[in-house]
């Protein structure tokens, strides 16, 4: 533990996800085992007065698990690379917590030498080593928290009264992980903490009828390409019947709660 912060972490984090380079990892999930550290500032008497000057473990372990999980990466230094910047990015409006100044994180692959050995990778990062590009588009605003050869990872910023207009991917796959409750999708109540690993082809549509932001973590593979976003528009608007999300949706953080 660094002495100059104070520190939060998870440890002997666990979770199955496709990972690696060879043909056989691509196809079958494989186990991961994570430990993570978000490094604060110290403040002596006062840290983690509140949850949002702190951390919410559950959040933390949710989205790791579902960058980890929708991403497929190929190497494990990528993964913590991604993680690390996923971690390290200002919280989005609509689910206020404290910025960490620096995450350790380490990942091991238990089964990828058949029981020869076990590699692994731990890095470190600061804030001050990582920066985020920011687009505008047609619904609002975009945070690009990393991108690779194998995803992107992306902040949604919609705001109020605003929408994703309905659209699908032909390349991309894409998974969404809603942050906060608020947002419709296909015009039913989203819940915070549930992802969708959307299908190729799949249409789907937010809306932010609430009074403030609304956040949407999405992890694109590979990363964004603009010319698939397919919007649907005209007569095809009008005959559209969105689907159904719930065979594709998964809960990451929040069962604590239900």
């Amino acid at each position: 533990m660094m002495k100059e912060f104070d520190t939060v972490g998870l440890a002997a984090m666990q979770l199955e996800c496709v990972v690696g380079i060879h043909p056989h990892e691509r196809t079958a999930p494989q186990p991961l085992h994570i430990e993570l550290e978000m490094h604060f500032d110290r403040k002596p008497n006062e840290f983690g007065k509140t949850l949002a000057d702190s951390v919410d473990y559950s959040v933390v372990a949710g989205e790791v698990a579902f960058a980890l999980q929708a991403a497929k990466f190929r190497l494990l230094e990528t993964a913590a690379e991604a993680l690390c910047h996923l971690l390290l990015s200002p919280a989005p409006p609509d689910r206020p917590a404290r910025r960490p100044q620096a995450v350790s994180i380490r990942i091991q692959k238990p089964l990828a030498l058949n029981g020869h050995a076990e590699p692994w990778i731990a890095i470190t990062r600061y804030a001050h080593e990582v920066s985020y590009e920011k687009e505008v588009n047609h619904f609002g605003e975009v945070d690009i928290l990393h991108e690779n050869e194998d995803c992107g990872i992306y902040l949604l910023r919609i705001p109020s009264g605003a929408k994703i207009p309905a659209h699908f991917h032909t390349l991309m796959e894409e998974g969404e992980l809603v942050v906060s409750d608020g947002l419709l999708l296909q015009n039913q109540p989203a819940k915070s903490g549930v992802a969708h690993q959307w299908p190729k082809g799949f249409v789907h549509e937010y809306k932010n009828p609430t009074d403030i932001e609304r956040s949407i973590l999405c992890v694109n593979a590979p990363k964004f390409v603009p010319s698939d976003e397919r919007l649907i528009e005209g007569d095809d608007l009008q005959k559209l019947v969105l689907q159904n999300p719930s065979p594709f949706s998964k809960r990451f953080y929040g069962l604590e709660t239900e």
